[in-house]
């Protein structure tokens, strides 16, 4: 299983962590210098749940931001019955 997001597709992205020093120019230094370049990566928030996809539900890897946006139909779990309240 892939680490993406089922339902957008949504996954691991690579970019750059800059280091810079100095003072910037607006707050009167002479500019920031660029001291190293690190690469690193961007993971989604994805989340494992019991989800429906072609009428079963699967447990899928799905982000959060499609559980919020109601992309997803969870499986609704079996709830306890609620007991009655005693007689006085």
């Amino acid at each position: 299983m892939p680490f993406q997001c089922h339902y957008c597709s949504k996954k691991t992205q690579v970019g750059n962590r800059v280091t810079r020093r100095g003072l910037p120019k607006k707050e009167g230094g002479i500019g920031l210098k660029t001291t190293g370049i690190r690469r690193r990566t961007f993971k989604p928030n994805l989340q494992k749940l019991h989800a429906n996809v072609d009428g079963k539900f699967t447990r899928v890897l799905v982000c959060t931001s499609c559980i919020k946006k109601g992309r997803v139909t969870k499986q609704v779990r079996r709830q306890r019955p609620v007991a009655a309240p005693a007689a006085t």
